[in-house]
């Protein structure tokens, strides 16, 4: 039988209960995007958080020991607990930060993600210096010694996470659909928008295009929401003769749904990822495909499913469209 030498048998341990855990969790680890399992960035999330750390400060430590000829054993750990101090600095400080705020919206969250994923990578650089330096403080100029391997081997370990995130986000909402004012969506005046302002205090009724809103009894909207009753589920239609059925889902990732019955087409529109993830709700199909629903906490969305348009109708809550 082979025998190890006793100092080496702690690293390798460590190193079968790492490849134990991660055949564990690809055992576990659900392929498709089930409705009753949330959605595949959530346990991307959690597979970070819980595993991803494990094996991204083992894959660091290797590069390190490789490129910088710092012994593998003794980084391990450290890299380990800048891995995991980043991850969760990097959850609390910019994990859907984009959807906290109000000034962000579908109009303008395109170049704010690009901003954002910048900032993590600056953010990770930041919280893991440190344990560069610690192992690297020995050498000549280890400050600059320090900084070149942060950067260096995270450069390679942030495209890895990138690339998972990327993978598992849901952003056809923003790739297949083209942004345009809501009077180019032909729109139909037989119909009327009634909602409630962001903080619920007004209701408002206006036409399609959002313009021009009309404050209105509450009581009244109350009446007109409460024959409505949902929330998620399959999108009633007002007056639509269309061959298309569709449904929305209380996880972000599943977004709005539709299938056409006769051609089998299908159609998914969500936006879920790190920095954001805006749910889709109180949706309404009316005539021309066309569907009016609430994005994210606030936002009032028209969408053209023929034209592959959306616009930004009007800022509030709880959309109920009816026939003028």
């Amino acid at each position: 039988m082979k025998q190890f030498h006793p100092s080496i048998a702690p690293a390798l341990n460590l190193k079968r209960s790492l490849w134990i855990g991660l055949g564990v969790i690809l055992a576990l680890y659900p392929l498709p995007a089930l409705a009753n399992a949330g959605s595949l960035l959530v346990w991307t999330g959690f597979f970070h958080l819980v595993l991803g750390n494990l094996i991204l400060g083992y894959v660091e430590a290797e590069l390190l020991s490789r490129l910088f000829q710092i012994p593998r054993s003794r980084s391990l750990i450290m890299l380990i607990l800048a891995n995991y101090a980043s991850a969760w600095a990097g959850v609390f400080l910019l994990g859907n930060g984009l959807s906290r705020n109000y000034g962000i919206t579908i109009e303008n969250v395109q170049p704010w993600l690009s901003i954002f994923v910048i900032l993590a990578f600056l953010l990770t650089l930041l919280i893991e210096y440190p344990f560069f330096w610690i192992l690297l403080r020995q050498r000549q100029q280890a400050i600059l010694t320090a900084l070149k391997a942060t950067i260096l081997i995270h450069g390679f370990s942030y495209l890895l996470l990138f690339g998972s995130y990327s993978a598992n986000s849901q952003t056809t909402l923003l790739t297949r659909l083209n942004l345009v004012p809501a009077a180019q969506l032909q729109l139909s005046n037989d119909y009327t928008l009634h909602y409630l302002s962001p903080d619920e205090t007004q209701a408002f009724r206006s036409d399609l295009n959002g313009a021009n809103p009309k404050t209105m009894n509450r009581e009244e909207f109350r009446a007109l929401a409460a024959k409505r009753n949902r929330s998620y589920r399959a999108v009633p239609k007002l007056g639509a003769t269309t061959d298309w059925d569709f449904q929305t889902y209380p996880f972000t990732g599943a977004g709005i749904y539709g299938i056409n019955r006769t051609t089998q087409a299908r159609a998914n529109f969500a936006l879920e990822t790190f920095f954001v993830n805006w749910s889709i709700r109180d949706a309404t199909h009316l005539s021309g495909d066309l569907l009016v629903f609430q994005l994210g906490q606030d936002q009032i969305c028209l969408l053209h499913l023929e034209m592959r348009r959306i616009a930004l109708i009007a800022r509030g809550k709880h959309p109920v469209v009816t026939r003028s």
